[in-house]
């Protein structure tokens, strides 16, 4: 999870950033950018922890762990199996 957290306050910090500056067309598309990583970021925590849940049961067997979940479950940093 450190590395979704750090992603989360990332684009806290960077939000605050551009809320900050004057107002442009840029500046607000960025600040909309930021909010919506934010948004999708909060929901991917609970999602990967699902699938942490649920990626043994698609395991090839008990001595391999090999699937598509188990990926997804490491790229997003929640560790797994691996």
């Amino acid at each position: 999870q450190p590395l979704l957290r750090s992603l989360l306050a990332l684009c806290e910090d960077n939000l605050a950033f551009f809320t900050s500056q004057p107002s442009s067309s840029s500046s607000q598309r960025l600040c909309a950018a930021f909010q919506a990583l934010l948004e999708l970021g909060r929901q991917l925590g609970p999602a990967l922890l699902h699938l942490l849940q649920v990626a043994p049961q698609f395991d090839l067997d008990p001595s391999t762990p090999g699937n598509g979940y188990w990926s997804l479950v490491q790229v997003g940093g929640f560790g797994g199996k691996w």
